[in-house]
C-alpha cells in the first residue's frame, strides 16, 4: 500500500492557532526561532460579514526586533449562513489569491502576506454550470437554485486561512459612527491612486479569472429583489418614500443593461468593499487598506459611490460634489485622462441606485449584529444607502 500524505494543518478556530503551529509556518521566514505562547482575541466582531479575524499575540523564545509580536489570522465565519455566502462569492479563495499573488502589483498599501492555505476546490467545474444556469433560468428557478447551492455550501468542510501583518499602529474610523469629511477625502485620494494604478486591467483580468466583472450574473440580483422586496417593505417601509420604491422597481426591469454600463470601458480594478472599517489610518496620515474578498473590475464610480454612501450619513449629501471633484482631481493627477468628471458623476448617481436595489435583494442571506447597537450592520447600510439615492 502506498503511503498517504499527512493532511496539512489549516486552523479553523482560535484554539488551533497554537505556538507549535506558528513555529512551523514561520520557520522559513524566521530561522531558528520558536513561538512559546499564543494569546488570541477576536477583532472586528459584528462588522465582518463572512470572516472571523483573530489577533494573535506571539511570545518568542528570544528577543529579536525581526520577530512579530502579533499577527492577524483570518478564517471563515463560524456562522454557517455567512460562511455559505462567503464560499458562494469565492470570497475566501479570492482574498488569499490577492494577498499571495497580486499584493505587489496593486499600487496600494496593504498588510504583508505572512501565510495562507486552503483546501483545493473539490468541484472547479461547477462554477461554469452555475453561471450557465443563472444566465438562462427564470427568476424563480434562480432562487430555487440559490437555495440548493446555499444548502450545499453550509455543509462545506473546505478550509481557508490567511495570516497577515498586524497593523497595530493604526485604527479605522468608526463605520457605525461615520467618518469625518476629512477622513473621507483622504481615503478617496488613496482610492483614486489604486484605480489609476490598475486602469484598464485587461492583462491582469485575463491572468486571474477570480476577478469578476460588475455585470456578472445580474439575474441573481433580480431574483433576490423579487424574493425579498416584500419583506424589505415590511421592515423599512416607514423610512422610504413611495417614489423610492417606484424607482427600485424600474431598476429591477432594466438591471442587466444598467449594470453593463458600469463595465463598459474605461474600467479599472475595484476593491469591492471599500469602506471605513477596511481602512487603517496611521498617525502619520498614511493609510493601509484591508479586505480583498470582493475585488473585481468595472468603472470607478462603483467604489466611489459605495464608499461615500456607507461612510457618511445622508445629511452630508450637500458635500457630494466636492468629494467627487476631490476624487476626480486625484485620479487625473495620477495619470488618468480618459474619464471625465461628468462620466464619474453619472456613474455614481446610477451606482447609488443599484446599491440600494442590491441591498433590498440581500434579504436574509447574510446579516451581522453590532455590539451595543439596536440595528444590525445591514440595517445601518440600508438606512444610509437609501438616503443617498437621488429621486429628483
Amino acid at each position: 500500500m502506498g503511503r498517504t500524505t499527512p493532511r496539512e494543518a489549516i486552523p479553523q478556530s482560535a484554539d488551533e492557532l497554537t505556538a507549535e503551529w506558528f513555529t512551523d509556518v514561520l520557520a522559513e521566514r524566521i530561522d531558528q526561532a520558536t513561538v512559546t505562547a499564543v494569546r488570541t482575541e477576536i477583532i472586528g466582531a459584528g462588522i465582518g460579514f463572512v470572516g472571523e479575524l483573530h489577533r494573535c499575540q506571539l511570545t518568542w523564545d528570544r528577543d529579536d526586533a525581526r520577530l512579530p509580536s502579533s499577527v492577524v489570522a483570518k478564517m471563515p465565519s463560524a456562522l454557517r449562513k455567512n460562511r455559505a455566502m462567503g464560499e458562494g462569492l469565492l470570497a475566501y479563495e479570492r482574498e488569499i489569491l490577492v494577498y499571495r499573488d497580486l499584493a505587489g502589483r496593486l499600487g496600494i498599501a496593504m498588510p504583508d502576506h505572512i501565510h495562507s492555505a486552503m483546501d483545493p476546490n473539490p468541484a472547479p467545474w461547477l462554477e461554469r454550470i452555475v453561471v450557465f444556469l443563472f444566465e438562462r433560468l427564470p427568476l424563480g428557478g434562480i432562487n430555487w437554485t440559490v437555495d440548493q447551492l446555499m444548502k450545499l455550501a453550509r455543509k462545506s468542510e473546505r478550509r481557508f486561512l490567511l495570516v497577515i501583518e498586524d497593523i497595530d499602529d493604526a485604527q479605522p474610523p468608526s463605520q457605525v459612527e461615520e467618518g469625518s469629511l476629512e477622513d473621507v477625502q483622504s481615503a478617496l485620494g488613496v482610492l483614486a491612486d489604486f484605480h489609476a494604478a490598475n486602469w484598464q486591467p485587461t492583462e491582469l483580468v485575463a491572468e486571474n479569472p477570480f476577478l469578476w466583472p460588475l455585470n456578472r450574473t445580474p439575474k441573481v440580483v433580480q431574483a433576490g429583489y423579487k424574493r425579498y422586496r416584500e419583506s424589505f417593505v415590511a421592515r423599512f417601509g416607514e423610512m422610504v418614500e413611495s417614489e423610492f420604491l417606484r424607482r427600485m422597481d424600474e431598476l429591477q426591469a432594466q438591471l442587466p443593461e444598467l449594470v453593463d454600463r458600469l463595465v463598459a470601458g474605461p474600467s479599472c480594478l475595484l476593491h469591492g468593499d471599500y469602506r471605513l472599517d477596511n481602512i487603517m489610518f496611521r498617525p502619520s496620515g498614511d493609510m493601509v487598506v484591508l479586505d480583498y474578498q470582493l475585488v473585481g473590475y468595472g468603472r470607478p464610480g462603483w467604489d466611489v459611490a459605495y464608499f461615500i454612501t456607507t461612510a457618511l450619513s445622508p445629511e452630508h449629501r450637500g458635500a457630494e460634489r466636492e468629494l467627487l471633484e476631490h476624487y476626480h482631481a486625484a485620479l487625473v493627477d495620477a495619470g488618468v485622462t480618459d474619464h471625465s468628471f461628468d462620466e464619474l458623476a453619472a456613474d455614481v448617481r446610477l451606482t447609488k441606485e443599484l446599491l440600494a436595489h442590491r441591498l433590498i435583494g440581500t434579504g436574509d442571506l447574510i446579516d451581522t449584529a453590532i455590539a451595543d447597537h439596536d440595528d444590525s450592520f445591514i440595517d445601518l447600510l440600508v438606512r444610509r444607502t437609501t438616503g443617498w439615492v437621488d429621486l429628483d
